[in-house]
């Protein structure tokens, strides 16, 4: 999504940047599966003939990850079957080139109509008057309802006087992958809720051997669970400054580098490839990653996979989670039409079955669904209820702050510093860190 030879820390952070989420399906035809996308608002005056008649082309574009693309070309082709005088012009980019492309073409007032938008930078592109506001839309829309106030948030500018720029299309977060085969030659029980770090600790060394580690280290994002078990975070609670100085981030990065150095039940993050995902390869028994994953690793065919709790401390757990989202730009010539776009993918159940898959179910009627959530764990991951559980109950927008890139990369690279050496200055490395993040802050 939603992230050099490279490190785990790197390929964990690859992930979260560069892999977007996707897909899943269940059998809901109700006789409002056509039509429950919303009630669309009046069309503007420049639009309104074109969406009751004539032919109109909009775009779109968005990140992707693995599989993401084939799921898009669906949730499109079945919107064009009920819209078919709206024509969706799909540009999918991977991660990086994503943002960069969008920055030269909203410079150059060329952007797509629709666009793929990440929570926490929102603010910049409404300050910058490059996004359509929503409510006037969403206002007209019967089931608003459906998403909960904590999703709107994330898409609304100024705080003191919010408006919609944005509106969440799917939730996501990162979910403790486990080696199931793994567990069981080792003699150890799927591990229940609440589940302390001395305990992953003493799991993670009764799984490592010759051939494997019991746990790949994260960084940022990916480290948002255990980093919130140990009672921190990257900034303050008001995401304007830095955390990184505070005695917990040091306990917690000093935990992460004994695993490497001290316990050796994880590998030194240089000496793994790149190109290789460690966990699907059994290089490591235990690993944090994104829930994108899940269509990904249910092609696994070495071992039996599952998710597990997050191990907590002093009975603190914490799962990072958070929406993607979707935004009009304001220089948009077809807002009617991207608007019937936008809330077919949000609001239609059709699109919601393809989309929920890496994810979790957004929708308030979904999310009530017994049937529906026993139907993805079906699927694997068997504790699917693990991670719904804990995005709804224990959920941190860890990495969601004004300076999501800028602090990212800060981090990474002072993970480097850290991870990859084991006579690292923890305490040095965190207080640069916390000097360039401020000054990151300042900048705004």
């Amino acid at each position: 999504m939603g992230f050099r030879k490279m490190s785990v820390l790197s390929i964990g952070f690859i992930l979260i940047l560069s892999l977007v989420l996707a897909a899943c399906s269940s059998n809901n035809k109700s006789a409002n599966t056509g039509t429950n996308s919303g009630t669309q608002a009046p069309a503007s005056s420049q639009t309104a003939a074109k969406n009751d008649g004539e032919k109109t082309t909009i775009r779109f574009s968005t990140w992707y990850g693995p599989g993401d693309v084939e799921i898009w070309k669906n949730v499109i082709s079945r919107f064009q079957a009920e819209n078919p005088n709206i024509t969706v012009e799909f540009e999918p980019l991977e991660w990086g080139a994503y943002w960069q492309k969008l920055q030269t073409q909203l410079a150059s007032n060329s952007a797509a109509d629709v666009i793929g938008m990440h929570v926490g930078i929102v603010y910049g592109y409404v300050e910058k008057n490059q996004l359509a506001p929503l409510d006037d839309y969403l206002s007209a829309n019967d089931r608003k309802d459906q998403l909960s106030e904590s999703l709107l948030v994330e898409g609304q500018w100024p705080k003191d006087n919010p408006k919609q720029y944005a509106l969440p299309w799917h939730v996501t977060g990162a979910t403790l992958f486990v080696n199931m085969t793994a567990f069981k030659e080792a003699g150890i029980d799927y591990p229940e809720n609440g589940w302390t770090i001395d305990e992953f600790k003493a799991a993670a060394q009764k799984l490592t051997t010759d051939k494997r580690f019991g746990f790949s280290v994260p960084t940022f994002s990916m480290a948002a669970g255990l980093a919130g078990a140990f009672g921190t975070e990257p900034t303050t609670a008001d995401k304007l400054h830095s955390n990184y100085n505070s005695p917990e981030m040091l306990n917690f990065k000093t935990w992460l580098h004994e695993l490497i150095w001290k316990d050796k039940v994880a590998p030194n993050p240089k000496d793994l490839d790149k190109n290789i995902d460690p966990f699907v390869a059994g290089k490591v028994a235990m690993a944090i990653n994104g829930a994108w994953n899940f269509p990904v690793y249910r092609d696994i065919k070495d071992f039996e996979w599952d998710i597990a709790p997050m191990p907590s401390k002093d009975g603190k757990t914490k799962t990072y989670a958070g929406p993607d989202m979707l935004s009009i730009t304001q220089d948009s010539k077809n807002k009617d039409a991207a608007w019937k776009f936008m809330q077919f993918v949000i609001y239609n159940q059709q699109a919601q079955e393809l989309l929920r898959a890496t994810g979790v179910p957004m929708l308030k009627e979904d999310l009530a669904n017994d049937a529906l959530i026993n139907e993805i764990a079906a699927q694997k991951p068997a504790h699917f209820k693990v991670f719904l559980e804990g995005v709804n109950n224990d959920g941190i927008g860890y990495a969601f702050t004004k300076k999501f890139f800028e602090i990212s990369q800060l981090e990474l690279d002072a993970d480097v510093k850290i991870m990859e050496r084991p006579d690292a200055d923890i305490k040095k490395e965190l207080e640069t860190l916390h000097e360039q993040v401020n000054k990151e802050f300042e900048k705004q």
